[in-house]
């Protein structure tokens, strides 16, 4: 029987197990396990059900486990660090009895529930020189299992390659967040019957010294389910609205869009982040908008992410569904989701003039948002008929290099008060 960590005593723990192979075969290894069926239990039943649940879960893979650590490292997460395992092929059955444990229902009150898990396998190797590598492989892992909704996945270089060193960011990210390494740039959205810019998005940046400029979603992936993934958030969230009120108050009257992950809207102090974020910067709600992707929103719980948006519409905040039309969301499942706003994706409009199929969609794209009472953004404008097209097809906003390419805050502000982009007023 193994004991049960709490988060920090179980980093602590991990740090004397050796990251490399062993004699006679032998290796560590780490499992992280995502537990989904918590999301519904924190939404349906509150928090104090998940805390209780996920204890027990960790407990009942501990009393399961006759050697190795088993900790509560996330609020849907547990993970079991084994000091030595003969192999893959025993790593991955120890994996499967795991999941085997944590497949049975737990006791929630009166009901039974089902927690769902997943995991990510990491096996010590040439790569792995901390314990911590070790859990950033694993973390990788489990998430290459989310996207490909498997229930186990060992982590494979291969693999995390295509994830542009992501472990690496990974082990980097938060030292980039406490040191000012990121900063935010703005790109105008652009009403169309005034011509003037209405709000601006705002599209985190991170210069990393070894791998160059980082995009958005890579750096969103190297966080997801980890304790960086709030902090990234808050920070990013922040400093938009701390920029907000600086170009509010230099006269720029335009709104501002940041972006959120599926993730964020599983955390329960969301809703108080930018509760607090909007006290602090004074910056009114309504001009604030939340931008998820139609993906995230669809990938999301249903109950938990409804829970944290109608939370932020409750505040003020409008809600906008980003890159629609590449995701697979329902019309039922989108009439529930507490929308004002649809940003119809790049990819069709980048082909709006040269293709009639394109503009059919993107027409009735519009069309379809104009008839649910939600305001619409055609994004990746490059050139001036592409923007007489959406013109004509009663676009509401537009957005794209052609109004405005992303910049940091004071060249955004220059170039907006010196009209030197189409879309400035």
């Amino acid at each position: 029987m193994s004991k049960l960590f709490e988060y920090h005593d179980f980093l602590r723990a991990l740090g004397g197990i050796s990251p490399r192979p062993q004699g006679a075969g032998a290796q560590a290894a780490v499992t992280v396990i995502e537990l989904e069926g918590l999301r519904d239990v924190d939404a349906a039943l509150g928090y104090a059900a998940g805390d209780e649940l996920i204890r027990n879960a960790g407990q009942a893979l501990a009393s399961a486990l006759s050697d190795g650590l088993v900790g509560i490292t996330g609020r849907h997460q547990i993970t079991c660090a084994q000091p030595a395992v003969a192999g893959s092929g025993f790593a991955e059955l120890a994996a499967h009895k795991m999941l085997r444990v944590l497949s049975e229902p737990f006791a929630c009150g009166e009901r039974q529930v089902l927690l769902w898990p997943r995991a990510g396998l990491a096996l010590a190797g040439p790569r792995v020189v901390r314990p911590q590598d070790l859990l950033a492989h694993a973390y990788a892992a489990v998430r290459q299992a989310r996207r490909a909704r498997a229930r186990l996945r060992l982590y494979a270089p291969e693999a995390a390659a295509t994830m542009l060193e992501g472990v690496d960011l990974w082990s980097q990210l938060g030292q980039a967040i406490e040191e000012g390494s990121l900063h935010l740039e703005y790109q105008p959205q652009v009403a169309l019957a005034s011509g003037c810019v209405q709000s601006v998005e705002a599209l985190l940046r991170w210069d990393h010294p070894q791998y160059g400029s980082i995009r958005p979603d890579t750096m969103v992936r190297a966080a997801e389910g980890t304790d960086l993934m709030p902090r990234l958030t808050h920070w990013v969230f922040n400093t938009a609205l701390r920029q907000c009120a600086e170009y509010r108050q230099a006269g720029l009257d335009a709104g501002i869009s940041v972006n959120f992950s599926a993730d964020d809207l599983q955390e329960r102090e969301v809703v108080d982040l930018v509760a607090q974020s909007l006290e602090v910067w004074q910056v009114p709600a309504e001009s604030v908008t939340v931008e998820l992707t139609e993906t995230a929103v669809m990938e999301s719980h249903d109950a938990e992410a409804r829970a944290a948006l109608h939370g932020m519409k409750d505040l003020g905040l409008r809600v906008s569904m980003d890159d629609f039309g590449i995701g697979y969301s329902s019309m039922e499942r989108l009439l529930r989701m507490p929308l004002d706003e649809l940003k119809i994706d790049m990819t069709f409009v980048h082909e709006l003039v040269s293709s009639r199929p394109h503009q059919r969609i993107v027409e009735s794209m519009i069309g379809l948002g104009q008839k649910m009472g939600l305001s619409v953004v055609a994004e990746g404008v490059e050139d001036q008929e592409t923007l007489d097209r959406l013109r004509a097809l009663g676009c509401d906003l537009v957005q794209g290099f052609y109004l405005g390419r992303p910049a940091r805050l004071a060249q955004f502000m220059e170039q907006t008060r010196a009209g030197r982009d189409p879309g400035a007023c």
